[in-house]
C-alpha cells in the first residue's frame, strides 16, 4: 500500500508455494493478505503440477486481477523444489501449467521468466507462453545463473526482442534503481511497464521520482522542497501494518531494508532490533524516535515526477 501511494500502479504478492497453499489453511491465512484497495493485484505462485496449481489459483481468483506463475526464481530452494527458473529445462511442463490456468480461470494468467543464454531460445520460450495462454509476460533480463544483480547487468536488448516478438503486454525487470533507469528502460525495451523489487525495499517512493543519496547530484541535494524523510516513510509503513496485519517476520525484514543506511551509522540500534525475539509496534516506533534523537536523517531526494510510467511493485511488497 505504501508503494502504491508513491506511484506503483500494480503489485505482486510474495511468491506462494502452490502445494502448501492448497493444503495448509494457516499458510493461506498468513501468506496471502490483501484488501479491497490492493488492486490491481498479481497473485504469484511457484508450481510444478498443473492440477495443484489450479486448485491454489481458484482460491485466490476472486481477490486478484492476474494469477501469476513465477518461472524466474533462480535460488537454491527453487532448484530443490523444482520450480521457478529450473523449469526452463522442461518447457512442456511449463506449457501445461499455463494452459491449465488459462483454460480454467476467469482471470488472466501472467508469467515471469528469465532469459536463456541464447536469444533465439528466449524468444521461442516467450512465444510458447503466449500460445499457451499467457496474457502478460514479465521478463527479467538475466539468465538463471546470473543471480547477483550487482555483478550482472540485465540484458534490456533481450527484453526488447521479446517485446517485438509478442502481441501481449511485456514488463521489463532488471537494473532499476531510480526514475532515470525507468525512463531509459522503457525507451530501450519498448516495454509496457517496469518492475522493481530490491530497490523498492529500500526506497518505496521510487516511482514518485525519489532516489537515495547514492544516486543524487548536487542540484538535487540542495532542493530542500524535494526531500522525503525516510523516518516518515517507516512510520507510515508501520501504521499500514497496524491497519493491514501481516506476519512480523515480513515487518522485520522490511524495516531492516528501509533503515539500512541508518543502521550502518548506528549499528547498536540494529543489534537492539535483532535482539527482539518478539516485536511490537511500540518498540518499532520508539526505535525510529531513538534514531531521530541521535540526529540521524536519511532523506530521499526528488529528481522529477512529471512522467507517467507503469510502475509495478514486485515480490512481496503488495502489503
Amino acid at each position: 500500500m505504501l508503494c502504491r501511494k508513491f506511484g506503483a500502479e500494480a503489485a505482486y504478492t510474495p511468491m506462494l508455494h502452490s502445494r502448501i497453499f492448497s493444503e495448509n489453511e494457516k499458510y493461506r491465512r498468513e501468506e496471502f493478505t490483501t484488501c479491497k484497495e490492493d488492486r490491481p493485484l498479481f497473485v504469484q505462485f511457484c508450481a510444478n503440477d498443473p492440477d495443484i496449481l489450479l486448485e491454489a489459483a481458484r482460491r485466490v481468483e476472486p481477490h486478484c486481477d492476474y494469477v501469476d506463475i513465477n518461472l524466474g526464481c533462480p535460488q537454491r530452494i527453487a532448484r530443490r523444489g523444482y520450480y521457478g527458473a529450473f523449469l526452463m529445462d522442461n518447457l512442456q511442463l511449463v506449457k501445461s501449467l499455463v494452459e491449465k490456468l488459462a483454460i480454467n480461470l476467469n482471470v488472466p494468467v501472467s508469467c515471469k521468466i528469465r532469459v536463456f543464454p541464447k536469444l533465439e531460445d528466449t524468444i521461442n520460450y516467450a512465444r510458447m507462453l503466449e500460445e499457451a495462454g499467457c496474457s502478460l509476460l514479465a521478463v527479467h533480463g538475466r539468465t538463471r545463473d546470473e543471480k547477483d544483480g550487482k555483478k550482472f547487468r540485465a540484458d534490456w536488448k533481450a527484453i526488447k526482442a521479446v517485446k517485438n516478438a509478442l502481441r501481449i503486454p511485456v514488463l521489463a525487470n532488471g537494473n532499476i534503481r531510480h526514475m532515470d533507469d525507468v525512463k531509459t528502460c522503457l525507451e530501450e525495451t519498448s516495454a509496457d511497464g517496469v518492475l522493481s523489487a530490491e530497490t523498492l525495499l529500500e526506497n518505496p517512493a521510487l516511482f514518485a521520482g525519489f532516489r537515495t543519496a547514492e544516486w543524487v547530484d548536487d542540484g538535487e541535494a540542495s532542493n530542500k522542497d524535494g526531500l522525503l524523510d525516510q523516518a516518515d516513510l517507516v512510520v507510515e509503513y508501520l501504521k499500514l501494518c497496524e491497519r493491514y496485519p501481516v506476519p512480523w517476520r515480513m515487518i522485520r525484514s522490511h524495516v531492516h531494508k528501509m533503515l539500512g543506511e541508518w543502521f550502518r551509522i548506528h549499528p547498536q540500534v540494529r543489534e537492539d532490533l535483532n535482539a527482539q525475539s518478539r516485536l511490537t509496534f511500540e518498540f518499532l516506533h520508539d526505535m525510529v524516535n531513538r534514531l531521530r534523537e541521535l540526529g540521524v536523517r536519511i532523506p530521499l531526494y526528488l529528481k522529477e515526477k512529471d512522467s507517467h510510467v507503469q510502475g509495478v511493485s514486485e515480490d512481496g511488497l503488495a502489503n
